[in-house]
């Protein structure tokens, strides 16, 4: 957003702010007008390294239709401040779209208001213009994530409408380039509807506040657009300045607005809530630990002193909290990942860290995977090294701080196409243990996060070394691919170490508190969880039988050498035996984590669940069945009519929905 010579010239990065954030227009506005500045985070290392990879994912495209013979013209895109400078680059897109380029990069689009930036115009000669004549343009632009989001779509839209003015035909397709190289193709007409109906939602947004941005009505809540926006630091200042509900650890927007709707807008004001006040739309429980988190703020805000206390089990369902702590063992591994997400086109889990205790003290094993062939040998190493210490010591189990290294496994098990048993014998078993679960359930901290640099305040002293945080490790990862340095990939090693350290230092202050929770509440079910044996079926077993029998006919001898087509495709066939069960495993996976790992506040929030149903009567039967009915706070989920439920508590078939 703009003033440009007297007169405000957007964009569709505003457009795409607007509807991912209201309070950001608010924001650009105020700026244009010389009431604040943007926050300058040029500096940040992470948004420079995704500004880097963005340019070059852009460029390695680029180069792939110039290599494929097509005709390039390149718009200038700099020192373009000025209406003049914008007018006259649109005037040179429009010229080069006349010549009949094959394909212009960075075509320029300006209407007087909307300005715009089309990475790529592709010619279409099968589809006639009223201005070009026997061609037109199609448009595409890149994007390095690896999924089409909303906003990429929303902004070719715009672009659409620019070039629809200028050569007299909307285009046909709009494509998004994804950041594995993939080209995602939608008709424009799709979008048209709606991009109309937020375009005049944005203009008369934009119309009613120019003259005052101040007066606007909007408030900086917290949005998955906070993660990418330069005005992120502003908004979090005032969000604690402002004594926000949204500080408030564990705080969903809902939450947030439906605590506001009854009178409590602050966090001072949540923590001083009665136990026995109700808020309509906030389950009890939920009410009830947002309540106590705050009050924990509030006291480490006014006292300076940083605090936790200890969660009450439930004697209905003793697998919660420290209930989900099994019986330390000598032999436990304790495990964090880093990962680079644009170092391949699919990622890279580029060092698997494993701490084991050697005479009581941690010993750090960095398992390095920094190309895919390396992945791939990374993953089944630390794989055959956990089977094979739990062939030995069945009693082991596998530690770590949130889902992301137990989801990684899945992926690299599916992404390789390897250690499907194994991994499954680690599933079934239940080896892998997650002690956020623990956290979040066990106990409640005077923190805003329960992240694991946060909780680890509690029992470590204050990391130092250059590398502290995952994001910079990512950074420092990408300068070692360019430099090559050894010391770069030690820093990052010391950094995994101390995360993983601290995930063992985390177990052993945990069971401390476990028996303080025994103590303090003396009941009869404190047991630990049961172990479970990993081994697959009778059926299962066979099957895998059969198929690595299968597996060794095809492969005998074979390698996938390009020029050996046979062999290669010999070995494709094996790879696909099992292709079909891998892909269902991960629908199994999130069954289970559904049914055994989540509360009834955490299945509220996820999508494919409803939690917290209220049973409200009985309908007469229809035929053979009754009718039950329920309600529930609003939450998003997939049911329909005629959908199979299971009940969590049972695992069972709870009916069929109806209405």
């Amino acid at each position: 957003m703009q003033f440009l010579d007297g007169r405000l010239v957007t964009s569709a990065t505003d457009l795409v702010g607007y509807l991912a954030c209201d309070h950001l227009a608010t924001l650009e506005l105020g700026r244009v007008a010389g009431l604040w500045e943007r926050p300058d985070r040029r500096d940040d290392p992470t948004i420079a390294l995704i500004q880097e990879k963005g340019d070059l994912h852009e460029s390695a495209y680029l180069d792939r239709l110039r290599l494929e013979g097509r005709s390039v013209v390149e718009i200038a895109k700099d020192g373009l401040t000025t209406v003049e400078a914008l007018t006259d680059a649109a005037a040179a897109t429009l010229d080069a779209m006349r010549r009949g380029a094959d394909v212009i990069y960075q075509a320029t689009f300006f209407d007087g208001r909307w300005r715009g930036h089309a990475d790529f115009l592709f010619k279409r000669s099968d589809r006639a213009s009223p201005v070009l004549g026997s061609w037109s343009y199609d448009i595409a632009d890149t994007k390095l994530a690896r999924a089409v989001k909303t906003g990429a779509v929303l902004q070719l839209c715009v672009y659409a409408g620019l070039l629809e003015a200028v050569q007299g035909i909307a285009p046909e397709w709009l494509a998004v380039v994804t950041g594995d190289g993939e080209e995602h193709r939608y008709r424009a007409e799709d979008f048209a509807a709606y991009f109309r109906y937020v375009r005049a939602r944005f203009e008369a947004r934009i119309t009613r506040d120019a003259d005052d941005p101040m007066g606007a009505d909007t408030y900086p809540d917290p949005v998955d657009h906070c993660r990418v926006c330069a005005w992120s630091p502003t908004c979090i200042q005032r969000r604690r300045d402002d004594d926000h509900l949204s500080i408030v650890a564990g705080m969903r927007r809902i939450d947030t607005e439906r605590l506001a709707e009854a009178g409590v807008s602050t966090l001072t004001a949540l923590a001083g809530l009665s136990g026995d006040v109700s808020i309509p739309g906030v389950l009890a429980p939920q009410l009830d630990r947002l309540r106590q988190q705050a009050r924990l703020q509030l006291h480490e805000r006014i006292t300076g002193e940083r605090v936790f206390e200890l969660i009450e089990p439930s004697t209905a369902d003793a697998r919660r909290g420290f209930g989900l702590l099994p019986q330390p063992s000598p032999w436990d591994v304790f495990f964090d990942i880093e990962a680079d997400p644009w170092a391949t086109e699919t990622g890279l889990e580029y060092l698997l860290g494993v701490v084991v205790e050697d005479a009581g003290s941690p010993r750090y094993i960095p398992i390095w995977g920094t190309s895919a062939e390396a992945e791939k040998a990374a993953f089944e190493r630390f794989i055959d090294v956990v089977i094979a210490r739990l062939a030995e010591h069945p009693d082991l189990h596998v530690y770590h701080y949130g889902g992301y290294e137990a989801g990684a496994i899945k992926r690299l098990m599916q992404r390789h196409g390897t250690r499907a048993a194994e991994v499954d014998a680690l599933l079934r078993g239940e080896v892998l243990v997650d002690l956020l679960n623990v956290v979040r359930q066990g106990i409640r901290a005077s923190v805003e996060s329960y992240s694991l640099k946060q909780i680890e305040k509690f029992y470590l002293a204050a990391r130092e070394g250059p590398v502290t945080e995952a994001g910079f490790s990512v950074v420092e990862f990408e300068r070692w691919l360019k430099e090559r340095d050894p010391a770069i990939l030690q820093e990052i090693a010391d950094y995994n170490r101390d995360d993983c350290v601290s995930t063992w230092s985390l177990r052993g202050w945990l069971e401390a508190r476990r028996s303080e929770a025994i103590e303090r509440w003396p009941m009869e079910d404190w047991s630990r969880p049961t172990p479970t044996s990993g081994d697959p079926s009778n059926g299962v077993r066979e099957w895998d039988a059969k198929v690595a029998e299968r597996v060794r006919d095809l492969t005998i001898g074979s390698h996938p050498d390009e020029k050996d087509e046979e062999a290669a495709a010999r070995v494709l066939l094996a790879n696909l035996l099992e292709w079909h069960r891998r892909e269902e495993k991960s629908q199994y996976w999130r069954w289970f984590e559904l049914k055994d790992r989540m509360t009834v506040e955490q299945l509220v929030v996820e999508r494919d669940a409803l939690g917290g149903l209220v049973f409200l009567d009985e309908q007469p039967a229809m035929g053979k069945r009754s009718v039950r009915r329920y309600t529930f706070e609003p939450q998003d989920h997939p049911f329909k009519p005629g959908a199979k439920a299971v009940d969590q508590a049972t695992g069972r078939d709870a009916g069929e929905v109806v209405g």
